[in-house]
């Protein structure tokens, strides 16, 4: 790296994985907050926008689109969700295998654009919507953009540059947001959801060509890239496998019921993943890129784990149990009452937001420790244990399926973070002795909450005719009050809250 371009990627390097061991307290530390910071960002961005788009916008053209993009992002992600751990992993890189892994992402994706072209028909087909046709040709090309920007936004994220990669991230979404709106106060009606995905591909693409100053050269001889492509294929299949779980719910709701009940269950899905999305999305590619390169140290290695995931469990628990007893009220306030069935969806979803953040974690585990055969195997089984709960919940309706996704993460907890650790010869004791404090913490004063609020007659009285806004407010602050006075007794003390402050504290 040369001082000119100290925040930019020499393309002339060779990556060393050692070179990435020096000071990696602080890259962790500072990626950390810029990859919260973003994600948060990111995601303020998209809310506000939904929340715009939704008073402009009915629950129909939502559905519409979301039938599209079900199928369109999982190609989109082909690279982003392979190739990348690939190069983060990889304990040596040069230049030349990565312009090879940049030519052969590019034909790959070409052709997957233009075969998404060519079975557009059949996502007419499928869904009996007329209209899917020109939105699916035009979504198609939200996979060749997305496709141009997979080995800068990876190099990015192998050296730990996530401040760049922050910037990239809020820029295209706060531009692509952008556009959205004014097109849909034009009254273009679905077609602004649909600009909105194409743009947000093409501009996190430029983005990352302006930051990232790498550039591909000619594939000359040099190293395989077979080592290369093996793993990111093998990481793409767990993704591809988990995304089919991911989004089946969609792909079920919107066959048996429709684009107006899967525009409602789309809007509480997207939601309620907010919380889960900011806490181990925005953070899993610090943890994958720390992880691995503490993985030949196994106790440097537990120690950042159990860090990561007493801080996750902190924050994860509480915030999924007072989205559950607020959550209806939240999808009114902010998308107008039209929104009411979405509010009882995101009630449903509620109870498992907390589970979902801690079960993502074992992901890091298995990508940091090179073993995405035994993650590959372990999505196999979910998928079906997936299909089997969703085709149960479907016989009650959209809701139905809701609390079958939540009930699913319940079952899968234990047994996954058993799984992703046998590698590294982790106990589930160990899992154990880290959240069950947080989420007896977090149930517990739930429990009273709705006791005091929903079953006794004068506090209950008194809640209900508050507006809003002031229950929202005031059952936000009672409970988190409720849960700190248990965090106190369990902990005897306010450890875990320092803990939080002091890696905040660290971050700025």
């Amino acid at each position: 790296m040369s001082d000119k371009s100290n925040n930019k990627l020499n393309r002339q390097s060779i990556i060393k994985s050692n070179d990435l061991q020096q000071g990696i307290r602080k890259k962790i530390i500072v990626g950390a907050g810029f990859s919260v910071f973003a994600q948060t960002a990111n995601y303020t961005i998209q809310t506000i926008g939904t929340i715009i788009m939704a008073r402009l916008l009915v629950p129909e053209d939502f559905g519409l689109v979301t039938m599209v993009v079900t199928f369109s992002l999982l190609i989109q992600n082909f690279g982003l969700n392979g190739f990348t751990e690939a190069v983060v992993q990889s304990e040596d890189i040069t230049q030349n295998q990565m312009s090879r892994l940049f030519w052969a992402n590019l034909l790959i994706m070409s052709a997957l654009t233009l075969g998404f072209i060519a079975i557009s028909p059949l996502i007419v087909w499928f869904y009996k919507e007329p209209q899917l046709r020109k939105i699916s040709v035009a979504l198609a090309f939200s996979i060749l953009f997305g496709g141009l920007s997979t080995c800068h936004l990876a190099l990015l994220t192998r050296n730990m540059k996530f401040k760049i990669y922050s910037m990239v991230q809020v820029g295209a979404a706060l531009l692509s947001t952008g556009l959205g709106i004014i097109m849909a106060i034009q009254g273009y009606g679905y077609w602004s959801l649909v600009s909105r995905r194409i743009s947000l591909a093409l501009l996190t693409a430029l983005l990352a060509w302006l930051f990232c100053r790498w550039l591909p050269s000619l594939p000359g001889k040099g190293p395989s890239i077979r080592p290369l492509l093996a793993f990111g294929l093998k990481t793409y299949g767990n993704y591809l496998l988990s995304y089919i779980r991911n989004n089946l719910d969609r792909i079920l709701i919107g066959k048996a019921f429709g684009k107006a009940p899967l525009g409602h269950y789309d809007r509480a899905n997207q939601l309620s993943s907010l919380l889960p999305n900011q806490l181990t999305i925005g953070l899993s590619g610090v943890g994958v890129a720390a992880l691995s390169r503490l993985r030949n140290d196994p106790k440097r290695y537990l120690g950042y784990f159990e860090k990561s995931l007493a801080i996750l469990s902190f924050v994860g628990f509480p915030g999924s149990i007072l989205l559950t007893l607020i959550g209806k009220d939240i999808i009114i306030f902010l998308l107008g009452k039209n929104w009411s069935t979405a509010g009882d969806i995101f009630v449903a979803l509620g109870p498992a937001i907390g589970v979902f953040v801690i079960y993502n974690t074992s992901t890091w585990l298995h990508i940091s420790l090179g073993r995405p055969d035994r993650l590959l195997k372990w999505s196999i089984g979910v998928l079906i244990a997936s299909a089997l709960a969703y085709t149960i919940g479907l016989k009650y309706g959209p809701l139905g399926v809701a609390i079958a996704y939540s009930t699913l993460f319940y079952v899968l907890l234990v047994p996954a973070l058993h799984y992703a650790g046998r590698p590294m010869k982790i106990k589930v004791s160990f899992y154990f002795s880290i959240i069950w404090k947080y989420w007896m913490a977090s149930f517990s004063a739930g429990a009273i909450f709705w006791l005091i609020f929903h079953v006794l007659g004068v506090p209950s009285s008194f809640y209900t005719q508050l507006s809003l806004f002031a229950r929202i407010t005031l059952g936000s602050v009672i409970y988190l009050l409720m849960y700190l006075s248990a965090i106190y007794v369990l902990f005897k003390g306010f450890k875990p809250l320092s803990l939080l402050v002091s890696t905040v504290k660290e971050i700025f």
